[in-house]
């Protein structure tokens, strides 16, 4: 259950920092393109969202973290069950066969 739980609070999380991190490049491209005082005040608060985006992406990683360690499972586990042997293809050489 919390596994579960952490699992949705990492993926909403991440969401949100890529988002802020869209919105932040448009910022900045905008400040680029209006230049003068009034870009540099818009390229200000865009610093100002990253940081947020960066302390919020590491509130992200460690739900994803504690997800992993609770499940003990995670993206790179390699489940030997569903692992199946390879099928001998009749046709190919011997050397094709020992490859398999």
């Amino acid at each position: 259950m919390i596994a579960k739980l952490m699992d949705k609070v990492y993926s909403w999380l991440a969401l949100l920092t890529m988002a802020l991190g869209v919105a932040v490049a448009m910022m900045f491209a905008l400040s680029f393109i209006v230049s003068g005082g009034t870009g540099q005040s818009i390229a200000i608060l865009a610093g100002k969202i990253m940081n947020w985006g960066i302390q919020v992406a590491a509130v992200a990683t460690f739900a994803g973290i504690i997800k992993v360690y609770i499940s003990k499972e995670h993206s790179l586990t390699i489940d030997v069950e569903k692992i199946k042997e390879p099928v001998e293809d009749k046709k190919a050489n011997p050397i094709e066969k020992t490859a398999l």
